[in-house]
């Protein structure tokens, strides 16, 4: 089979994409999973099917998935074959859909400074293999693994043949006061066949047939939310190949300890590496191998966390000066934290729009 045919099952059918609200259903058929029914079928839960779905094109595709995800450059090998379909699913922050298309690559470029909109897509694949690469590491994950995408990186991801997916989208402020530098297992092809993770697929396909099947009330959105982003953290804080690698695990804890230091001292100009390392009883060296393996220095952590901690205290209001506020998250020159803060956001502090 050629990657633009389509199996058996899914030929003389029509297909039909859904972007589906929690809290909206459609009587409209959904999704049918390929593989691994018993574990997706939730009990007592009427499954959908693709037979009255239709597939996109490849111009409604580009622009479907750019809507659910980010802004991608996708590009097609065959254009006038493509064929996808996309079941999604947002709940309050937190989107989850079914993918399925045959071959599409995707590229996302760098982001313009101002950038605010962190967040990253988990993605499981069901069937097929999907290839990826982000900041130098390069992976190709198949069914019972997964792997994560950071948004505020360039990144290249692909399929050659045709591919069934769960994606779910996370912004990172749900999940980094939970997790600290959830960034570090970006780009790693992770392992779902035991414990959180197969629970946390289970509940994708749960999820996505609740809100195909219900009329979802706030408190049933929220705490299925909640319920989700509890997986999300139990999977991803510890994925086997972590627990099972004893460097790994050590590692992970001086990343912990480097991030509860640091949180608790923002306001000190004096976060260096040299200063940090000591207060965390490692050497400065160690320090940085720790962070080569993120996608970012030490620095730029640091300095991340200073504007992030900013904003928060300029979108809450709890402040009276904005040079206070630049004292509080550790810069003693205003006029400099300014600058930064406004290439960071895209606007001034005191532009800043408060959380109403």
């Amino acid at each position: 089979m050629n990657a633009n045919q389509k199996p058996n099952r899914y030929q003389n059918t029509s297909h039909q994409t859904l972007q589906l609200q929690a809290g909206q259903t459609n009587d409209t058929s959904a999704h049918y999973l390929p593989m691994n029914k018993n574990l997706l079928r939730p009990s007592g839960l009427e499954m959908p099917t693709t037979e009255r779905m239709q597939t996109l094109g490849a111009f409604d595709w580009k622009h479907t998935i750019n809507e659910t995800y980010f802004d991608l450059d996708v590009s097609f090998r065959q254009p006038n074959k493509f064929s996808g379909f996309l079941q999604h699913a947002k709940l309050l922050e937190i989107g989850v859909s079914h993918y399925h298309a045959n071959t599409v690559h995707y590229n996302r470029g760098r982001q313009s400074s101002g950038y605010i909109d962190d967040s990253i897509l988990i993605t499981f694949p069901i069937t097929g293999d999907v290839r990826f690469t982000q900041k130098g590491r390069q992976l190709t994950s198949k069914p019972g693994q997964f792997f994560i995408e950071l948004s505020s990186l360039p990144y290249e991801f692909y399929h050659l043949h045709e591919a069934s997916l769960y994606v779910i989208k996370v912004p990172l402020a749900l999940l980094t006061p939970q997790m600290g530098t959830i960034e570090r297992q970006f780009a790693r092809s992770l392992s779902i066949d035991e414990g959180a993770g197969r629970l946390l697929v289970f509940q994708i396909g749960q999820i996505l047939a609740l809100i195909h099947n219900n009329q979802l009330g706030d408190l049933e959105i929220k705490i299925l939310e909640q319920q989700l982003l509890n997986l999300i953290v139990l999977t991803l804080i510890a994925p086997k190949e972590v627990m099972m690698s004893a460097s790994s695990s050590i590692q992970s804890v001086h990343l912990k300890r480097i991030e509860h230091y640091v949180s608790l001292n923002l306001a000190s100009s004096d976060l260096n590496p040299k200063t940090v390392a000591a207060a965390c009883h490692i050497s400065a060296r160690y320090l940085h191998k720790l962070f080569s393996e993120l996608p970012y220095t030490f620095s730029e952590w640091v300095k991340e966390l200073r504007l992030k901690q900013a904003n928060h205290i300029l979108k809450t209001k709890s402040y009276v000066t904005i040079d206070e506020v630049a004292h509080r998250v550790g810069y003693t020159d205003q006029g400099y934290f300014s600058r930064i803060y406004k290439q960071h956001f895209g606007y001034s502090p005191r532009d800043t729009p408060g959380t109403g």
